[in-house]
């Protein structure tokens, strides 16, 4: 499979971490290191949940932490405290993780070709436009969405701005399988840099309409 094959849809939406960045085992580290104060079993326990649950919004899953993890009661204060240390973590993790291998070039090729792209990320939305902007890739997307919003509904804001298109979902996670599921529209699955458990890896390997490894084997 190689561009040719995206050249017959009108819009790509790309999943970001493990697609457009290197970053999936460095976020599962930040879920970590922000609630390293709590037990060891604890933070294990945590973090393992966050690799089987990627692409899942931050803000659900540190609401889970305290219900099923901490068990305590869900505390307002505690739960911002958790989410603007895990923002500042990921900041900085984001400014030193590598651009994947081929994504500037395919980004560039399908811009040519007047493709409509856009990210649908279970990442923060405002934080995403802020790393796409830093790391010079903002430029080829008509929009960034992200959390609090559900990927979900992110590609259904996508789909309503671009009816009766064909449309493609490049992602590295089940919920960006089932996300393109639900809306009918195409999924191919990146594997490289997932960090989903053998069984997730097959259900999206069995799927997904093509399975690539870096998006470089698109150009």
């Amino acid at each position: 499979m190689n561009s040719r094959v995206l050249e017959d849809y009108d819009v790509v939406i790309f999943d970001c971490d493990g697609v457009l960045i290197d970053v999936n085992l460095l976020k599962c580290e930040a879920f970590g290191e922000t609630v390293d104060n709590y037990p060891p079993d604890i933070v294990g326990n945590f973090v393992d949940y966050c690799k089987k649950t990627f692409g899942v919004s931050r803000y659900v899953k540190f609401k889970e932490f305290f219900s099923d993890f901490s068990k305590e009661p869900f505390q307002e204060e505690k739960y911002n405290y958790l989410l603007s240390k895990y923002a500042s973590i990921c900041k900085e993790f984001y400014s030193s993780a590598e651009i994947t291998p081929g994504c500037e070039e395919l980004l560039l090729r399908l811009s040519n070709l007047k493709k409509k792209l856009y990210v649908a990320s279970g990442s923060d939305e405002d934080e995403l436009n802020e790393v796409l902007i830093g790391r010079d890739l903002s430029k080829y997307f008509t929009a960034i969405y992200g959390s609090p919003k559900t990927k979900s509904e992110c590609t259904s804001i996508i789909l309503n701005h671009n009816p009766n298109k064909k449309v493609v979902f490049i992602g590295d996670a089940l919920s960006d399988m089932k996300t393109a599921k639900e809306h009918n529209i195409d999924f191919i699955y990146m594997c490289k840099y997932t960090v989903q458990s053998n069984e997730q890896d097959l259900l999206c390997r069995n799927g997904a309409l093509k399975v690539i490894s870096i998006l470089e084997e698109l150009i």
